[in-house]
Protein backbone atom coordinates (compact mmCIF):
# COMPACT_ATOMS: atom_id res chain seq x y z
CA UNK A 1 0.00 0.00 0.00
CA UNK A 2 2.90 2.44 0.61
CA UNK A 3 3.94 2.04 -2.88
CA UNK A 4 0.92 2.77 -4.30
CA UNK A 5 0.31 5.87 -2.36
CA UNK A 6 4.30 7.14 -3.05
CA UNK A 7 3.56 6.61 -6.61
CA UNK A 8 0.29 8.28 -6.84
CA UNK A 9 2.17 11.35 -5.03
CA UNK A 10 5.08 11.20 -7.02
CA UNK A 11 2.48 11.19 -10.43
CA UNK A 12 0.53 13.97 -9.17
CA UNK A 13 3.84 15.85 -8.30
CA UNK A 14 5.14 15.35 -11.96
CA UNK A 15 1.35 16.72 -13.32
CA UNK A 16 0.92 19.44 -11.03
CA UNK A 17 5.00 20.72 -11.80
CA UNK A 18 4.62 20.28 -15.71
CA UNK A 19 2.03 23.42 -15.81
CA UNK A 20 0.05 23.62 -18.83
CA UNK A 21 1.41 21.94 -21.70
CA UNK A 22 0.11 22.67 -25.45
CA UNK A 23 -0.71 19.60 -27.25
CA UNK A 24 1.99 19.01 -30.16
CA UNK A 25 -0.59 19.39 -33.58
CA UNK A 26 0.79 17.25 -36.29
CA UNK A 27 2.07 19.03 -39.31
CA UNK A 28 0.19 18.59 -42.40
CA UNK A 29 1.60 20.41 -45.62
CA UNK A 30 -1.63 20.79 -47.96
CA UNK A 31 -0.82 21.21 -51.76
CA UNK A 32 -1.37 24.58 -53.03
CA UNK A 33 -4.46 25.05 -55.77
CA UNK A 34 -4.30 26.98 -58.11
CA UNK A 35 -7.42 26.98 -60.06
CA UNK A 36 -10.74 26.61 -57.93
CA UNK A 37 -12.45 23.32 -57.60
CA UNK A 38 -15.26 22.64 -59.64
CA UNK A 39 -18.49 21.97 -58.10
CA UNK A 40 -19.66 19.81 -60.92
CA UNK A 41 -20.61 19.47 -64.57
CA UNK A 42 -21.01 22.93 -66.30
CA UNK A 43 -24.37 24.23 -66.56
CA UNK A 44 -26.43 27.44 -67.38
CA UNK A 45 -29.93 28.86 -67.78
CA UNK A 46 -30.56 31.13 -70.86
CA UNK A 47 -33.77 32.99 -71.86
CA UNK A 48 -35.14 32.51 -75.70
CA UNK A 49 -36.98 35.02 -77.76
CA UNK A 50 -37.72 34.11 -81.12
CA UNK A 51 -39.85 33.37 -84.42
CA UNK A 52 -41.98 30.11 -85.64
CA UNK A 53 -43.17 28.90 -88.48
CA UNK A 54 -46.13 26.50 -89.02
CA UNK A 55 -46.39 25.07 -92.43
CA UNK A 56 -48.32 25.80 -94.86
CA UNK A 57 -48.29 28.96 -97.52
CA UNK A 58 -50.16 31.40 -95.59
CA UNK A 59 -48.40 30.83 -92.62
CA UNK A 60 -46.32 33.63 -90.71
CA UNK A 61 -43.27 33.91 -88.35
CA UNK A 62 -45.08 34.39 -85.54
CA UNK A 63 -42.91 35.47 -82.04
CA UNK A 64 -42.24 32.53 -79.64
CA UNK A 65 -40.51 32.80 -76.00
CA UNK A 66 -39.12 30.65 -73.61
CA UNK A 67 -36.26 29.52 -71.08
CA UNK A 68 -33.71 26.85 -71.17
CA UNK A 69 -31.43 24.76 -68.90
CA UNK A 70 -28.37 23.64 -70.08
CA UNK A 71 -25.92 21.42 -69.42
CA UNK A 72 -22.62 19.28 -70.16
CA UNK A 73 -23.64 15.88 -70.84
CA UNK A 74 -22.35 13.22 -68.41
CA UNK A 75 -20.86 10.68 -70.68
CA UNK A 76 -18.99 13.01 -73.12
CA UNK A 77 -18.16 16.68 -72.48
CA UNK A 78 -18.63 16.98 -76.21
CA UNK A 79 -22.27 17.12 -75.84
CA UNK A 80 -24.47 19.63 -74.81
CA UNK A 81 -27.98 18.80 -73.37
CA UNK A 82 -30.46 21.38 -73.17
CA UNK A 83 -34.02 21.12 -71.90
CA UNK A 84 -36.08 23.87 -73.16
CA UNK A 85 -39.75 25.53 -72.58
CA UNK A 86 -41.27 27.57 -75.08
CA UNK A 87 -44.58 29.34 -75.45
CA UNK A 88 -46.45 30.09 -78.73
CA UNK A 89 -49.53 32.16 -79.13
CA UNK A 90 -50.85 33.88 -82.44
CA UNK A 91 -53.95 33.62 -83.93
CA UNK A 92 -56.07 31.77 -81.50
CA UNK A 93 -53.55 28.92 -80.98
CA UNK A 94 -51.68 28.34 -77.72
CA UNK A 95 -48.76 25.71 -77.77
CA UNK A 96 -46.73 25.02 -73.72
CA UNK A 97 -43.52 22.61 -75.62
CA UNK A 98 -41.45 21.50 -73.18
CA UNK A 99 -38.15 19.77 -75.39
CA UNK A 100 -35.04 17.43 -75.21
CA UNK A 101 -32.07 18.80 -77.63
CA UNK A 102 -28.60 17.10 -76.66
CA UNK A 103 -26.46 18.58 -79.10
CA UNK A 104 -22.93 17.03 -80.07
CA UNK A 105 -20.12 20.29 -80.11
CA UNK A 106 -18.07 20.05 -83.70
CA UNK A 107 -15.52 22.52 -81.86
CA UNK A 108 -15.04 22.68 -78.26
CA UNK A 109 -13.32 25.71 -77.23
CA UNK A 110 -13.41 28.02 -80.08
CA UNK A 111 -14.77 31.26 -79.35
CA UNK A 112 -18.37 30.45 -80.93
CA UNK A 113 -19.40 26.50 -80.24
CA UNK A 114 -21.28 25.22 -83.30
CA UNK A 115 -23.27 21.74 -82.14
CA UNK A 116 -26.18 19.89 -84.36
CA UNK A 117 -28.39 16.98 -82.89
CA UNK A 118 -31.27 15.73 -82.25
CA UNK A 119 -34.71 16.86 -80.75
CA UNK A 120 -37.94 15.20 -78.83
CA UNK A 121 -40.03 17.01 -77.10
CA UNK A 122 -44.03 17.09 -75.79
CA UNK A 123 -46.50 20.03 -76.85
CA UNK A 124 -50.05 20.94 -75.27
CA UNK A 125 -51.73 22.77 -77.96
CA UNK A 126 -54.76 25.27 -77.15
CA UNK A 127 -57.34 26.11 -79.76
CA UNK A 128 -60.38 28.15 -78.48
CA UNK A 129 -62.02 26.05 -75.67
CA UNK A 130 -59.78 23.08 -76.81
CA UNK A 131 -56.77 21.28 -75.77
CA UNK A 132 -55.09 18.03 -77.53
CA UNK A 133 -51.53 16.58 -76.55
CA UNK A 134 -48.98 16.46 -79.23
CA UNK A 135 -45.45 14.28 -79.19
CA UNK A 136 -42.64 16.39 -81.32
CA UNK A 137 -39.00 15.24 -83.04
CA UNK A 138 -36.58 17.25 -85.23
CA UNK A 139 -33.72 18.15 -85.82
CA UNK A 140 -31.53 21.47 -85.11
CA UNK A 141 -28.30 23.61 -85.33
CA UNK A 142 -26.86 26.06 -82.50
CA UNK A 143 -24.26 28.43 -82.11
CA UNK A 144 -22.81 29.80 -78.72
CA UNK A 145 -20.40 32.11 -77.65
CA UNK A 146 -19.17 33.09 -74.33
CA UNK A 147 -19.54 36.86 -73.66
CA UNK A 148 -18.03 36.75 -70.22
CA UNK A 149 -16.75 34.21 -68.01
CA UNK A 150 -20.52 33.80 -66.95
CA UNK A 151 -22.60 34.86 -69.94
CA UNK A 152 -23.24 33.58 -73.15
CA UNK A 153 -25.27 34.27 -75.91
CA UNK A 154 -26.56 31.95 -78.57
CA UNK A 155 -28.68 31.30 -81.24
CA UNK A 156 -30.63 28.05 -82.72
CA UNK A 157 -32.72 26.96 -85.43
CA UNK A 158 -34.71 23.78 -85.44
CA UNK A 159 -37.53 22.15 -87.69
CA UNK A 160 -39.73 20.21 -86.12
CA UNK A 161 -42.32 17.39 -86.74
CA UNK A 162 -45.77 16.41 -84.53
CA UNK A 163 -48.19 13.80 -84.10
CA UNK A 164 -51.57 15.04 -85.59
CA UNK A 165 -53.35 17.27 -82.90
CA UNK A 166 -57.53 17.25 -82.99
CA UNK A 167 -59.49 20.41 -83.21
CA UNK A 168 -63.42 19.91 -83.72
CA UNK A 169 -62.83 16.68 -85.19
CA UNK A 170 -60.05 17.53 -87.72
CA UNK A 171 -56.83 16.20 -87.24
CA UNK A 172 -53.73 18.37 -88.02
CA UNK A 173 -50.00 17.74 -87.46
CA UNK A 174 -48.45 20.99 -85.98
CA UNK A 175 -45.09 20.91 -87.76
CA UNK A 176 -43.45 24.10 -87.63
CA UNK A 177 -39.36 25.78 -87.80
CA UNK A 178 -37.98 27.58 -84.93
CA UNK A 179 -35.39 30.40 -84.85
CA UNK A 180 -34.45 31.86 -81.82
CA UNK A 181 -31.86 33.62 -79.89
CA UNK A 182 -31.23 33.33 -76.45
CA UNK A 183 -29.10 34.89 -73.79
CA UNK A 184 -27.97 33.17 -70.61
CA UNK A 185 -25.51 32.79 -67.36
CA UNK A 186 -22.98 29.46 -67.18
CA UNK A 187 -22.33 28.51 -63.54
Amino acid sequence: MKKITLLSILASALIFAGGDIDPIEPVIEAPMVEEPMSAGIPMGLALLGGVMKGEGDDAEWDPVYGAEYSFECLFSEDVRSQIQFTYYDQNDLKMYQLSANPHYIFNKGDAVEVAAGPHIGVAKAELGSEDDIVFTYGLGVSAKAAVTENVFVGAEARYEWTTDAEFNGIEDDLNNAKIFGKIGYSF
